[in-house]
């Protein structure tokens, strides 16, 4: 751990050093005939006028560290996202219930349609155990009532 203390401690010194160091360097700038806009430590070589321009160095930033004074305004952002993430997993899994939910019930539509359209009589169960046989148009009205359960849950 206190080669790691030493380590930043170093890496400062050096970024501080090299800002100072660029602050005291002279630069130039001048124009040549073609236009150019030309910025260099040395004078321009052919002896034409120059202005003398003070270089901004801006100290490197890190993307992973809040800025002072914000780590309030971070951790609500940070909250806010944490959040969203939460809320958009939650409807993911409602949306995928609701999907095998409507197979489901798809399926069982289907399984009910044909096996209305195979029978040649269809019964209704009593509740004393009896039957009660469809008549045809009784017949036709229950596929077409199962064929519009199909369609509600497959398409």
């Amino acid at each position: 751990m206190p080669d790691l203390a030493i380590g930043r401690a170093l890496a400062a010194a050096c970024v501080a050093l090299a800002a100072f160091s660029a602050g005291a360097q002279t630069m130039y700038k001048w124009v040549d005939e073609k236009g150019t806009t030309h910025f260099s430590q040395d004078p321009p070589p052919d002896g034409k006028a120059a202005s003398k321009v003070e270089p901004k160095v801006t100290p490197p930033s890190s993307g992973a560290v809040a800025p002072k004074g914000n780590t309030e305004t971070w951790r609500a952002q940070d909250a806010e996202f944490r959040k969203r993430q939460i809320e958009r997993g939650q409807r993911e899994q409602a949306e995928s219930r609701e999907k095998a939910e409507r197979a489901q019930n798809c399926s069982q539509a289907r399984r009910r349609l044909g096996a209305l359209e195979r029978a040649s009589r269809i019964y209704r169960e009593n509740d004393d155990g009896t039957r009660t046989y469809l008549e045809e148009s009784q017949r036709e009205a229950t596929i077409a009532e199962a064929r519009g359960m199909v369609k509600e849950h497959c398409d």
